[in-house]
């Protein structure tokens, strides 16, 4: 019993904690995350561009697109909202290759990796938050036990790989090119910093704008580390998804992390605060997005829509 009872304590103040959150700075929190969406969309749009020189590429169906995509993401396992955002880029630039239009996602995901990693590591090392260390640590442990294991996997995996490239090498060549042409903006650095990188750069600053408000409506310690290194987190809670937009994941991920800065109750009342208000507002800009692609003003039509392209 009294363990129940703590259960229902521990709920009943994260309870509290939602209830008492800054509405301003929500509202905030919510134009920064549209600012978001679109410059990540601008972004996008500068890549499928110089992947498709012959072709015009207008921003209104890629933003649409990608604020479908991200809708579905935050609703569905599996990261089908990608393989959506692909499907209505794809209505938008007729001709265009699944794997060219899949391969400009990548250069996106390319920049946020290098971003996120640098983030943490500089949040690390100047010690900005304090970090548990156990969970690296046991999985260091973990894989010095079981090192031949590892080494037979990855020769085994090695084996296989160089066997299907030599049985589908043109196959292989043709899809390879493809997928070079999705990475051409790379090939012109000085265009890919001013039209993707420095976009990208704007939406992180945006990102972590929104996590800055939503930790001060919560009244949790409302540092530009802190806020980075959620941001990272929550995004890796995603990475293996098995459930929609990380959802339990990211409220273990986020507690056990900061276990030495916040309590575990702020913490998970904090992450589901923003958890649900993202969902929300991605939701609601997905259906907008579904309405301008669909071109239709009635959100059931625009639904159906979308389930048909995706089918």
């Amino acid at each position: 019993m009294s363990v129940f009872h703590s259960a229902l304590a521990g709920l009943d103040a994260v309870g509290e904690r939602l209830a008492g959150a800054d509405p301003r700075l929500a509202g905030l929190a919510i134009v920064l995350h549209v600012g978001n969406h679109l410059l990540r969309s601008v972004a996008w749009r500068n890549v499928l561009a110089a992947a498709h020189p012959d072709k015009r590429v207008a921003v209104v169906p890629i933003a649409a697109a990608y604020a479908s995509g991200v809708a579905l993401n935050a609703v569905a396992p599996a990261r089908g909202g990608d393989a959506l955002k692909v499907v209505l880029a794809r209505r938008a630039i007729p001709g265009a290759s699944v794997a060219t239009l899949a391969a400009t996602l990548s250069v996106l995901v390319a920049f946020d990796l290098v971003a996120g990693t640098a983030l943490v590591l500089a949040v690390g090392l100047t010690g900005g938050v304090p970090l548990s260390a156990d969970g690296p640590a046991r999985m260091a442990a973990w894989a010095g036990a079981h090192w031949p294991l590892l080494l037979a996997a990855a020769a085994l995996g090695g084996a296989l790989a160089w066997t299907a490239v030599r049985r589908m090498r043109a196959r292989l060549a043709r899809l390879w090119e493809r997928l070079r042409q999705g990475g051409a903006i790379l090939r012109t650095p000085v265009r890919y910093v001013r039209q993707v990188a420095l976009v990208q750069i704007a939406a992180w600053c945006c990102r972590i704008g929104v996590i800055l408000c939503l930790l001060a409506a919560f009244g949790l310690p409302a540092t530009v580390p802190l806020a980075g290194l959620v941001m990272v987190l929550a995004g890796a809670s995603t990475v293996v998804p098995l459930a929609p937009g990380g959802a339990g994941a990211q409220q273990v991920v986020l507690a056990v992390a900061l276990s030495q800065t916040v309590s575990a109750t702020a913490v998970v009342s904090f992450s589901l605060g923003m958890q649900a208000g993202v969902t929300a507002v991605n939701a609601l800009l997905g259906l907008g997005g579904a309405m301008v692609v669909c071109r239709t003003l009635h959100p059931l039509a625009a639904v159906r829509g979308l389930r048909t392209a995706d089918a």
